[in-house]
Parts: structure tokens; C-alpha cells; sequence
């Protein structure tokens, strides 16, 4: 987005889940997204990999 929104889409990161999050920094949406993890997909340990791999996802799609 040319706005400067970074968007983080649950299934870019290998889950059957159409929730997405839209934010201004990684830093900011980080922690909504361990929420929705913790919450929907029963990850409560969200692991150094797990964080990159979110990040990845946020900058493709920033």
C-alpha cells in the first residue's frame, strides 16, 4: 500500500484463515497478531522463526 498501511494476512504464513490486520508498523501489529494466534490457532509460544516469518508476511504485503 503507498500509504505507508502494512497488511498481515493470516494465510500468508501457511494458516486456512482469511483474518487480516492492517497497521501502520511490524512493531504495532505484532503483538494483535500473537493475540489471533494464541487465541484462534492455539500457538502460545510464539517462537523467534514464527516472528520473522509474520515480519516477511507484513513486508510483502507493505
Amino acid at each position: 500500500m503507498s500509504d505507508g498501511t502494512k497488511v498481515f494476512h493470516c494465510k500468508d504464513v501457511g494458516y486456512d484463515c482469511e483474518w487480516r490486520l492492517e497497521g501502520t508498523s511490524e512493531d504495532e501489529m505484532l503483538p494483535v497478531i500473537e493475540e489471533h494466534a494464541a487465541e484462534v490457532h492455539n500457538l502460545t509460544h510464539f517462537k523467534a522463526e514464527a516472528e520473522e516469518n509474520v515480519r516477511e508476511a507484513i513486508r510483502r504485503n507493505g
